[in-house]
């Protein structure tokens, strides 16, 4: 979809006051339908398939923060049945202009929405009976994902290097204009940065209004710095107050957005300086138990940041527990390294979320975040009902996989308990005993980590690629 497009949809549903949207979608409705009759086929696609996600919109979760916000408009909200009146409009409006392949989409979408496990994930949050939310673990889709509850968006080289290879009849043209702006001074790590903030700025302006109207606790792009840098903490802080100020200027005021930082030594002191002044971190390349717990006291000492995560990369140490539980023998090691992660989460929570009186630290200041997950059990296993919200990130393909079948959300999934016997099983990985342990490495190790290792070198290799591509042709 185009910016304009964009534009119309979001104004639609977050700037329209509940008892002025039949009359708004009126004048939107005569106003493409004028432009339709004048339009090239081009045009005329593009103004059906307007018309096409603002009927899925308004079958969404999207009202439900706007529309449907009973804080913000009282008994004044939008009814069930006064959305399904202005979706059937656009739909006739469809079937009058013989668009009837995007009239069978929205109908398609809207019955998928209708069924959709994470849309009842997140009305069951926002109804207070659990207190989790899900974002989109890709550089790109965030929209869609946004229709079903996404509150959150995730960048790193590897998925903005995809971002630009899926669509690049739109960002090899913002790629060259760059260029031609920033000149003769830019080097190859200003492009990429440059390059990256038109990628987070696309992304936070979907997200803006959801930020703005929970005032701050929800609505983020979490921006990756230079994984290339994971040992150098002056030049995190550094690149990141940069990036920050650009941000600034692009979207106007203080970024909805937070900064990626590697679970390394150098980590530490750098998400420790940049949350005291202010910018939010997103902990990542993080795996293990004496990573968090680290980070989340580094955090809680001085932050002024409104939100900052923890991200625990799932199958990023499953994946390594089980090659090593298959190595010592355990015969079912591909079911056992699944709960791995749910090992560690739990007493994550336990230990640091958890108030004092349930024998916790009672931290308040970054939140747990599930991520990379390999299937439905990582977001099975990571809801809770807690006084601190949890959060996951979730593949596009993953949601597919968790979307696949009608699911039983379990407030206190985190607190599912693994099988007998499991956890003397996944002992028998050191990996594993590393991250369990609270004193399982010190963080002059977590750099060399297996997990983070691999994962680090993933990511410089992608970001190598995006260099050459920012600075070729």
């Amino acid at each position: 979809m185009t910016n304009e497009q964009t534009a119309i949809l979001q104004d639609l549903m977050f700037h329209t006051v509940p008892g002025d949207l039949s009359d708004r979608l009126d004048d939107f409705r005569a106003e493409v339908k004028k432009d339709y009759a004048a339009a090239s086929e081009a045009g005329k696609a593009e103004i059906a398939e307007t018309i096409a996600e603002s009927a899925i919109d308004l079958k969404s979760l999207l009202p439900a923060w706007n529309l449907q916000n009973a804080e913000r408009h009282g008994a004044s909200v939008v009814t069930d049945a006064q959305l399904d009146e202005q979706f059937q409009a656009n739909l006739a409006l469809l079937d009058e202009l013989g668009a009837g392949a995007e009239m069978q989409r929205a109908q398609d979408e809207a019955a998928a929405l209708a069924t959709s496990n994470l849309v009842k994930l997140t009305r069951m949050t926002l109804a207070g009976e659990l207190n989790t939310y899900w974002g989109n673990d890709y550089a790109s889709g965030l929209r869609k994902a946004m229709q079903r509850g996404a509150i959150l968006v995730t960048t790193n080289p590897v998925l903005v290097d995809i971002a630009r290879k899926e669509d690049p009849e739109y960002w090899t043209p913002v790629r060259d204009a760059l260029r031609a702006k920033l000149g003769a001074q830019a080097t190859p790590v200003t492009l990429a940065y440059a390059m990256t903030i038109q990628v987070v700025v696309h992304n936070a302006r979907l997200l803006r209004p959801i930020w703005e109207i929970t005032e701050g606790r929800l609505g983020y792009v979490s921006l990756q710095l230079n994984p290339k840098e994971a040992s150098n903490a002056d030049t995190m802080v550094e690149e990141a107050s940069w990036v920050y100020a650009q941000l600034e200027d692009e979207l106007g005021g203080v970024p909805n957005t937070v900064f990626k930082i590697p679970a390394t030594e150098a980590g530490i002191p750098a998400g420790e300086r940049m949350t005291a002044r202010g910018m939010g971190v997103n902990v990542t390349v993080n795996y293990s138990l004496p990573q968090q717990i680290a980070f989340a006291g580094a955090i809680e000492a001085n932050s002024t940041a409104p939100v900052s995560f923890r991200t625990q990369m799932d199958g990023r140490l499953d994946d390594p527990v089980g090659e090593e539980l298959e190595e010592a023998g355990v015969s079912d090691w591909e079911e056992v390294k699944k709960w791995a992660t749910t090992a560690i989460r739990q007493r994550d929570v336990g230990i640091l979320c958890e108030p004092p009186a349930r024998g916790g630290l009672g931290f308040k200041k970054s939140f747990p975040l599930g991520a990379s997950g390999r299937g439905p059990w990582n977001i099975e296993r990571g809801t809770n009902n807690g006084d601190l919200p949890l959060f996951i990130t979730i593949f596009p393909d993953k949601v597919d996989d968790y979307e696949s079948e009608p699911r039983e959300i379990d407030p206190d999934g985190i607190w599912t308990e693994l099988p007998d016997g499991y956890l003397d099983k996944l002992m028998k990985s050191k990996i594993f005993r590393q991250a369990y342990e609270p004193d399982g490495m010190k963080p002059s190790e977590f750099i060399d980590f297996v997990p983070s290792a691999r994962t680090l070198k993933q990511f410089g290799e992608a970001y190598d690629e995006f260099l050459e591509w920012v600075c070729g042709s």
